[in-house]
Order: structure tokens, then sequence, then C-alpha cells
């Protein structure tokens, strides 16, 4: 795996990686718990996203944010965005950038998606 931008190309992944690491660094620290029953905030950043941060999937699907505000967040991707992720992550622990607070890549999308069930039930009306 090649972790730096040696040769002018992009080895995939773009460090999207920090992101799933620092959603867990909130919910530890408890920010998750009072973002998760913010229903208004919850929609605002849904409609953010959906506006300047448009993603689509690689068949060229848009990417529904505002699903994620109705009981369908997924935080943990499977297939070639998990590997990708995975790449990503072990390349930002193998450069330093996430200090000394990274663990395994399994033990953070676990804890990504223990995550995505809590906001989802949540959202649902259950938590």
């Amino acid at each position: 795996m090649r972790c730096a931008w040696v040769d002018g190309t992009d080895p995939g992944g773009n460090r999207y990686a920090r992101y799933w690491h620092d959603v867990t660094r909130l919910d530890a620290a408890g920010f998750a718990d009072s973002a998760a029953k913010n229903r208004a905030l919850a929609h605002d950043m849904a409609e953010h996203k959906s506006i300047f941060f448009a993603e689509s999937m690689p068949d060229g699907t848009p990417i529904d944010d505002r699903a994620a505000v109705t009981g369908a967040l997924d935080l943990a991707p499977s297939g070639y965005a998990r590997k990708t992720l995975a790449d990503d992550y072990h390349c930002m622990v193998e450069e330093g950038l996430l200090l000394d607070d990274a663990v395994p890549f399994d033990v953070l999308l676990q804890h990504c998606q223990t995550l995505a069930l809590k906001v989802n039930a949540a959202l649902l009306g259950a938590a």
C-alpha cells in the first residue's frame, strides 16, 4: 500500500478516515448523546451536507443525506469503500496524524456502528 502522493496520483482515501476517528472521539467525550437527541440539529446538518458536500455512490447514485436523520444512519461502509477507508486510516496512523489515540480499524468501525445504532434509536424516539 502506498501512503504518500509520490508520483502525483491520489492513493485513495484523501484522509477521510479522520472523520470516523473524530466521530468516535466526540462520542467518547459525550457530545454524540446530546447531538443525537437534537432533531433540529440533525436536519440542519443533513441539509448543509447535501448542499455543500454532496456525494455519490460508485455507480453515480446520489447519497441521500437526509435519510440519515430518519433512522437510516450507517457509519460502517462495506466492500470497496471499507477497504479504501481502512487503507486511508492505516496511512493516517502510519504518518502519525492520529497521534497516540488511534485504535485498530475494526475497533474504530465497531464503535461507529454502535454509535449509528444509538443515533438511529434516538432519531426514531426509542432512546
